[in-house]
C-alpha cells in the first residue's frame, strides 16, 4: 500500500516526487500525477508540474532579480518561462519614485500588461496613460512604450511577452549591473549589448513620476 507524499513539506521542497502511483494510507485511488522539482545547485524551483503539462507556481515564490544603480527600486519575478511555450510572464514591482523603463520598442515582440496593485503610468505611442489596478494595456510589436510607478505607494503588474525569451534581458541586466559596480561606461556597454540581443530599441531616457 502506498501513501501519498505530495503534502509532506520535506518532499514538497526537496528532490523529485512523482505521485501518479502513490496511494493514501486508506488505500484511496491515486491523485492526478504531478512532479515536484527542485532546481540545481540548491535553488528552489517551487514549481508544481503536472503530468498533463499544467504548471503551478505558489504565491510568493519564483526567482526574482532586483536592479542596482540608476534602475534601483524595481524588482522582477519570473512567473512563467517554459521552453517552447508561446509566451512568458513576469511580475514587475516598482517602488514609488523609482525610475521606470526608457521609451523603447520591440521589432518582433508583443507585450501585454495587467496592473495588480498601485498605479503605473504608461507611455504608449504618443499617449500617456494612467493605469490603476485592474487596467490592461496591450503593446504590439513596433510601438514605442514605457512604464513607471506613477503613484505614491508600491505598484505591481504582470507582463506577458510573446514570443518568449525577452524576459532573459532582466536576468542578465541585473547580474551585469552588479558586476559593473560604479563603472558607468561598463553599464552603458552592457545595456547596449543586451538591447541588441533581446530585441530592444531604446528611444529615450528612463521615465519616472514627476513628483
Amino acid at each position: 500500500m502506498f501513501r501519498d507524499l505530495s503534502g509532506v513539506p520535506e518532499l514538497r521542497r526537496n528532490g523529485v516526487l512523482r505521485s501518479s502511483r502513490h496511494r493514501t494510507s486508506s488505500g484511496s485511488p491515486p491523485r492526478p500525477g504531478l512532479t515536484w522539482a527542485q532546481a540545481l545547485f540548491g535553488k528552489e524551483l517551487a514549481l508544481t508540474t503536472f503530468d498533463d503539462g499544467a504548471d503551478v507556481l505558489h504565491a510568493g515564490e519564483g526567482k526574482s532579480v532586483s536592479f542596482p544603480g540608476t534602475f534601483s527600486g524595481n524588482r522582477v519575478t519570473f512567473v512563467h518561462r517554459r521552453a517552447g511555450s508561446a509566451y512568458s510572464v513576469v511580475e514587475w514591482v516598482a517602488a514609488p519614485g523609482a525610475p521606470g523603463t526608457p521609451p523603447h520598442l520591440h521589432r518582433a515582440t508583443d507585450e501585454a500588461f495587467y496592473v495588480l496593485e498601485g498605479t503605473f503610468d504608461f507611455r504608449v505611442g504618443d499617449r500617456t496613460l494612467e493605469a490603476p489596478a485592474g487596467t490592461f494595456v496591450f503593446v504590439p510589436k513596433g510601438l514605442e512604450h514605457a512604464f513607471w510607478n506613477g503613484g505614491t505607494s508600491e505598484a505591481r503588474l504582470l507582463s506577458t511577452v510573446s514570443p518568449p525569451g525577452f524576459e532573459g534581458y532582466f536576468e542578465e541586466l541585473a547580474e551585469g549591473l552588479v558586476a559593473s559596480g560604479d563603472d558607468d561606461e561598463a553599464a552603458r556597454s552592457l545595456r547596449e549589448e543586451l538591447s541588441e540581443k533581446y530585441d530592444i530599441e531604446v528611444v529615450g531616457p528612463p521615465m519616472r513620476a514627476a513628483n
